[in-house]
């Protein structure tokens, strides 16, 4: 609205000095410069986005240092090494507090359309629910399977769906775009099988 506003102060001013509108609104825009006016729509939009850049880059760190947390939790666990509760109770706790919902945050805000937010919400969700359910079995607290079996249907009967659906619309190669979608269930399988028995079973709430 300001730079608006500055081009027809500069139209007015040439009309005064006895031109017509067309002729000062050519020479107005030419003194300003369009690529002055291109330069300008893009300084704006870096402002305005500048704050929300910065708050994704620290998640993206944040992410980066909670995943590491866990891998090696997990690896302190394996080789039995003192420390791995405290490092995967604080990697699974900042991911499911910190990262997970924000970055949902952030993906559903770039769509547009409100039915193309549930995928990310979904996916996001159901992984919020499987971190906290598996924090939840490593530190022995009860609640594990009312957490578990919510977040591993959410995410076959509503992510997944929806996920294969638009990445088969919308990606040139269909096979490939559906052998994404069975990775991710294979994936699923395999954490649904082998997690239970890994971590001391079902009977061991």
């Amino acid at each position: 609205i300001d730079l608006l506003d500055h081009i027809c102060c500069m139209v007015e001013e040439k009309m005064d000095n006895g031109l017509d509108f067309g002729q000062s609104l050519t020479l107005s825009t030419h003194e300003f410069g369009l690529s002055n006016l291109i330069e300008v729509q893009e300084a704006t939009f870096h402002l305005l986005n500048l704050k929300l850049n910065k708050m994704k880059k620290v998640i993206g760190i944040v992410g980066i240092i909670s995943a590491l947390t866990v891998i090696a939790g997990v690896l302190f666990k394996i080789n039995r090494f003192p420390g791995a509760g405290i490092l995967l109770a604080t990697g699974l706790i900042l991911i499911s507090v910190l990262v997970f919902p924000t970055m949902a945050y952030f993906d559903a805000r770039d769509k547009k359309v409100n039915w193309q937010k549930l995928t990310p919400i979904s996916g996001y969700a159901a992984a919020i629910l499987l971190s906290v359910a598996t924090l939840f079995k490593i530190m022995h607290w009860p609640g594990f399977f009312q957490l578990y079996y919510p977040g591993l249907i959410l995410l076959i009967f509503v992510f997944l769906p929806l996920y294969t659906i638009k990445n088969y619309k919308t990606a040139e190669n269909k096979i490939m775009a559906f052998s994404r979608s069975l990775l991710i269930l294979a994936g699923v399988v395999v954490f649904w099988g082998l997690f239970p028995t890994y971590i001391g079973g079902p009977n061991h709430n």
